[in-house]
């Protein structure tokens, strides 16, 4: 077990996890699922431009390319058909086994811990991956922020309401710096995910899962 995730978790009661680019290394998978959805629109995507949307929710990712490109994609006709893009990743994920991330099973090995997904994914990807990993049964509840019309700011202000205890007593375990520095505020232990989609800059503990760096940071002044 390593000792400095041990020392951030081993006092809380609640474990929050993120799922794209947190438990497991989708966010590959959701850029060629956003290439796919977009070629009915005429739309190139690039690498460049998903980096920008990494972490949103789908909604605030359809009114980016409603602002990107007014005249060829349509943000009503898309958000009604959320379906194909469940069906696209999940047609590209069977042809690339995508494990979860190494540090996760020392977390769920924390069996007095109560464990939630906090995600802006949708409920069948987050489903879908979790069975296959066999694992789904280790979390107390999963959240799909879009599936329920939440907002994962609203939710960590509700924390009591949501997972029964105060922020003081969580450690959020996110990709996205935004999310971390939200849940800094409320008073959680963050544990912070860098990967090659994003930049995380501040948490108690900032994690890269493909190397052996899990470095102590100060938040910048």
């Amino acid at each position: 077990m390593n000792k400095s995730i041990d020392e951030i978790i081993k006092n809380k009661k609640v474990i929050l996890m993120d799922f794209d680019g947190t438990i497991t290394d989708t966010e590959p998978l959701n850029y060629l699922t956003w290439v796919k959805c977009l070629e009915p629109y005429g739309i190139q995507f690039t690498k460049e431009q998903f980096k920008q949307i990494v972490g949103r929710p789908i909604s605030s990712i359809a009114d980016y390319f409603q602002e990107q490109y007014p005249d060829s994609f349509d943000r009503d006709e898309f958000l009604s058909k959320v379906s194909d893009y469940v069906r696209i990743f999940m047609d590209i994920e069977k042809q690339v086994y995508v494990p979860m991330f190494d540090y996760v099973k020392d977390i769920l090995a924390y069996k007095d811990k109560q464990k939630f997904v906090v995600s802006n994914q949708t409920r069948p990807l987050i489903d879908n991956m979790l069975s296959k990993w066999g694992v789904q049964g280790e979390f107390t509840r999963i959240i799909s922020c879009m599936d329920e019309k939440l907002n994962k700011l609203d939710i960590y202000d509700k924390c009591q309401e949501y997972f029964g205890v105060p922020a003081t007593d969580c450690v959020l375990c996110e990709d996205m710096q935004v999310y971390l520095d939200a849940g800094k505020a409320h008073g959680m232990a963050t544990i912070g995910i860098q990967h090659s989609y994003n930049i995380v800059k501040n948490a108690d503990i900032i994690i890269t899962p493909y190397g052996s760096q899990i470095a102590q940071t100060e938040p910048e002044k």
